[in-house]
């Protein structure tokens, strides 16, 4: 037998007893594949709403018996329409969370409150009647000349003013001099709104007589020397010189500089005046505190200043005049104070 013939007759009969025994081992075996990687679990914690209770379990046996019948109806020829069941959808997390939170319970309930505006604060107490006394001088030297007295009565809404100096001794009897002053108005949250003044002065054998009618509905006031007198515009907080002494006492301003209108009566005035820090003046009475209220001087005209005793009802207890020349003229200065309800 030749070598080539032989060959491919081993390989033939190697390759039937290979088949012969595939058979004979029943079927082909296939190694199992690779089970795929999970992808990783992320587990977030939700607040749901409480879902109806589970039905318990069937026993195994019933479990079984329902899997035999789903495969029979499987592998019927017959075609049967399945029901369609409801699937539930997934709740929003937010309207879980929002239908799960607790109401909160309610504890009292009232009117909503309404805002007012605050009205005005009262004006300070002060006493119905009172009398200040004065000692009056005159010049640098300060010369003993005479006496002021100043009287007020408050009525309700309504005010009166009152202002007499008079001279003594030798000065009396050479040159007397005489002033008197009345004020009369109103009273407001405001303090005081003068609607009439008058200023009588008399020098040695010279008189003359000043009328100020203030006219608020209007917005002027008439004033001047009589007969004679002429009607201007009325600023909002104008005073007369008895007025504004009392309007300071009522309401007495911060430290600073202040603008205030007044009258003596024969013209208006808008002036100036600067509010200093409180000190100590020596009167009659004893060391007094008081916040000085100085007018700001302008060139040929006269001013004044005021003393306000903080311990006293902010009363006027000293009381400075000065010339066109801004030199003192003349000052009043507290002896005496008498205050009545009556």
């Amino acid at each position: 037998m030749k070598r080539g013939p032989a060959m491919r007759l081993l390989a033939a009969a190697a390759l039937s007893v290979a088949a012969h025994a595939a058979l004979l081992a029943g079927s082909w075996l296939t190694l199992p594949e690779p089970a795929p990687e999970l992808p990783p679990l992320n587990v977030q914690l939700q607040t749901l709403a409480p879902r109806p209770a589970a039905r318990p379990h069937a026993e195994p046996q019933a479990h079984q018996q329902t899997r035999r019948q789903a495969q029979n109806i499987a592998a019927a020829p017959r075609t049967m329409q399945q029901p369609e069941i409801a699937i539930p959808a997934t709740p929003d997390p937010a309207e879980v969370i929002e239908s799960a939170a607790p109401e909160p319970a309610v504890v009292a309930s009232a009117a909503p409150t309404v805002f007012q505006t605050p009205e005005a604060p009262p004006l300070p107490s002060f006493p119905r009647k009172g009398r200040i006394t004065y000692l009056l001088t005159m010049g640098s030297d300060q010369t003993p000349v005479g006496r002021t007295v100043q009287t007020w009565e408050l009525d309700g809404t309504q005010y009166t003013l009152g202002g007499q100096s008079e001279s003594t001794g030798l000065i009396e009897m050479f040159r007397p001099h005489r002033y008197h002053y009345l004020s009369r108005g109103t009273v407001s949250d405001q303090g005081l709104r003068p609607e009439r003044f008058v200023a009588s002065v008399k020098r040695g054998s010279r008189s003359e007589e000043s009328l100020a009618v203030f006219n608020w509905k209007e917005g002027q006031v008439q004033l001047g020397r009589l007969p004679q007198q002429t009607s201007v515009a009325l600023p909002a907080g104008s005073q007369d010189i008895l007025s504004f002494m009392y309007q300071l006492a009522l309401l007495p301003p911060a430290p600073g500089r202040i603008t205030m209108p007044f009258t003596r009566g024969r013209q208006l005035e808008t002036t100036r005046f600067d509010v200093l820090p409180a000190e100590t003046v020596d009167t009659p009475l004893g060391r007094l505190r008081a916040v000085p209220v100085i007018q700001v001087r302008e060139s040929g005209r006269e001013s004044l200043a005021v003393w306000l005793a903080t311990e006293y009802r902010n009363l006027p207890i000293r009381i400075r005049f000065f010339n066109r020349d801004g030199e003192p003229s003349g000052e009043q200065l507290v002896t005496a104070i008498q205050v009545s309800e009556q």
